[in-house]
């Protein structure tokens, strides 16, 4: 059975993929080899995962304003997400998304950390998320 859930805010356009979840905030700056996608934070939940190709989510951003220029970069290089969900904005992390044409959204009615976990693969639609 199919479940969708609404956004209170997106960016960006429908993509379909697998999810990838982090209950813990996240940086690319230090937290992302932008080269080859992995996670290099060894605090973080998903630590040596490689994030490229996923919907990536994740509750914010923490760290740097550079993260805006190394999400840009990993996704440059295809080894980047394609979608965002997040449960609070970060202003930098919307920049990144903005510059590297991905859709980002946040404000979903449940946290989304909570929603979806790692293998659901999700569609991501103009603020509508669905596990399909």
């Amino acid at each position: 059975m199919k479940r969708t859930y609404s956004a209170s805010f997106h960016v960006g356009g429908s993509i379909k993929g697998e999810a990838i979840v982090s209950r813990k905030p996240l940086s690319f700056l230090g937290g992302v080899n932008t080269e080859t996608g992995e996670i290099v934070d060894e605090h973080n939940d998903i630590y040596g995962q490689c994030i490229g190709g996923k919907i990536l989510i994740y509750p914010y951003g923490k760290g740097s304003t550079g993260d805006c220029m190394r999400l840009w970069r990993c996704v440059y290089n295809g080894k980047g997400p394609i979608a965002i969900i997040n449960t609070t904005p970060d202003p930098i992390h919307v920049e990144g998304a903005l510059l590297a044409d991905i859709p980002i959204v946040f404000g979903v009615e449940e946290d989304p950390t909570e929603l979806f976990k790692t293998g659901d693969f999700l569609e991501v639609n103009n603020g509508k998320i669905t596990v399909i």
